[in-house]
């Protein structure tokens, strides 16, 4: 089955839920910087391995794991296409470090658009306040602005948003229809993963959604398809990746969506150099 135009809106779906708590990214966050309670207090892991990808189990190891502790997570989202004899890319790179002993966050986000307009926004949270710091860069003209907040939370500035980072709707997508492939076993920060692997039809069932509904046809091809997913034994996902090829009006239009969870329980947040700044 080609991957249809709502399979391929994954990749904007789960980035802007993860972008939710940087405010400066996509205007305001909708988080309140604590995860969902989980449904389940089995932690025993999904042990994946050459029996299968359990995607139930993965999901759950996931999220208990994450929500109890540090770590590091990046997401990395690109639109790419060509416009008259042009390529032309969007590029959206997120990172979140939760430290749970400091009990602080800090979140970073660049927006790189076709243009080459650059937008920078940190967010940093610790004792219940929020700092913010936005770097334009427009051409050579470079734009700083600071800003803070504390709860309420009721404006624009937003907390780092925990539960947008251990969002379920990833997880729950690769279970769905996904004819996943054990490749064996590799390391990540020296811990045993299991790599599954789909390629062309077999990387179907995500999410429906109307996303990128403006960016694909309803009527697209799909040149070519691929996902790769890295599980720890507690059923934490340290990588997945998505990649598609496909046609929009006969053009070539690219998405990648990149996501890793790294320092589980070793993740350390220092407060950010420019703290007193967006304070005063």
């Amino acid at each position: 089955m080609l991957l249809e135009r709502r399979h391929l809106s994954l990749a904007l779906v789960v980035l802007l839920a993860a972008s939710a708590g940087c405010s400066g990214l996509f205007g305001s966050g909708t988080g309140t910087g604590t995860p969902d309670t989980p449904t389940s207090a089995d932690a025993n892991g999904p042990a994946p391995g050459p029996s299968g990808l359990d995607a139930a189990a993965i999901e759950r190891g996931h999220f208990e794991t994450l929500s109890n502790s540090s770590f590091t997570t990046s997401l990395s989202f690109q639109l790419s296409t060509a416009r008259d004899g042009e390529n032309r890319s969007v590029f959206i790179n997120r990172t979140v470090a939760i430290d749970r002993e400091s009990d602080r966050s800090l979140a970073q986000g660049e927006l790189v658009q076709a243009s080459g307009d650059t937008l920078v926004t940190t967010t940093y949270t610790a004792d219940g306040t929020t700092a913010e710091r936005r770097v334009l860069v427009r051409g050579d003209e470079e734009m700083t602005d600071y800003r803070a907040a504390s709860p309420p939370y009721d404006g624009q500035v937003q907390p780092v948003n925990e539960s947008s980072v251990i969002d379920r709707s990833l997880l729950q997508s690769l279970g769905s229809d996904i004819n996943w492939t054990y490749a064996g076993t590799e390391t990540v920060d020296g811990d045993s993963v299991s790599r599954f692997e789909a390629t062309g039809s077999n990387v179907t069932g995500f999410t429906a959604d109307d996303a990128v509904a403006t960016n694909v046809s309803a009527n697209e091809t799909t040149d070519s398809a691929s996902a790769t997913v890295l599980v720890d034994e507690d059923g934490v996902v340290r990588s997945f990746q998505y990649r598609v090829t496909t046609e929009r009006d006969g053009r070539p239009v690219t998405v990648t969506l990149s996501l890793s969870v790294s320092k589980v329980d070793d993740t350390a947040v220092a407060e950010p150099a420019w703290l007193s700044e967006a304070e005063n």
